[in-house]
This record gives structure tokens, sequence and C-alpha cells, in this order.
């Protein structure tokens, strides 16, 4: 059984790298969620807050102004022009 391998990054930093539980995004045609096994799929993204839940159950957000998301063959990657970590309830 294959983690799902996730990917944050901007033309700055790589912000996130490794296996996650759960993705969780602001599609350009509304939030979405990915999952171990997902099909493929790439997206654009609009602001607003990107949640992971790590394989430890830890939970992280970002915040995201706009970007692309690629997710094929358990391997996601979020390319984003800016981003930053979130504080709880921000």
């Amino acid at each position: 059984m294959t983690d799902l391998y996730l990917e944050v990054v901007t033309p700055e930093k790589i912000l996130f790298e490794g296996p996650v539980g759960m993705v969780e995004v602001p599609g350009e045609l509304g939030r979405f969620t990915v999952l171990r096994d997902h099909g493929p799929i790439i997206s654009t993204l609009t602001q607003g807050r990107i949640r992971i839940i790590g394989k430890d159950g830890v939970e992280r957000h970002f915040l995201c102004r706009k970007g692309v998301v690629e997710c094929k063959e358990n391997r996601m990657t979020v390319l984003m022009d800016h981003a930053s970590e979130a504080e709880e309830g921000e």
C-alpha cells in the first residue's frame, strides 16, 4: 500500500514535503479533498486554505493566493505563487 506523497512548493522554497493522510485544497470550482489512490487530476487553485492531515494525525494549514495542483499515482504537487503557514483559527 503506497502512501499519498505531498509537496507544497513556492518559487522561494518547499513549504512541505512528505507522506500525508489527506489534503483539502481550494479548487477553482470549489474545495476538494485528495486521499490515497485518488484518480489523476490537474486543477487551478484559488485564494483559500490548504488543509493537510499528516500520517501522524497532525493537521497543518497553508494560505494560498493562487496556484496549480497535480495528483497522479499517489504523488501530489501543489505549486503556488505565494503561500504561508496559517495559524489555528486564521
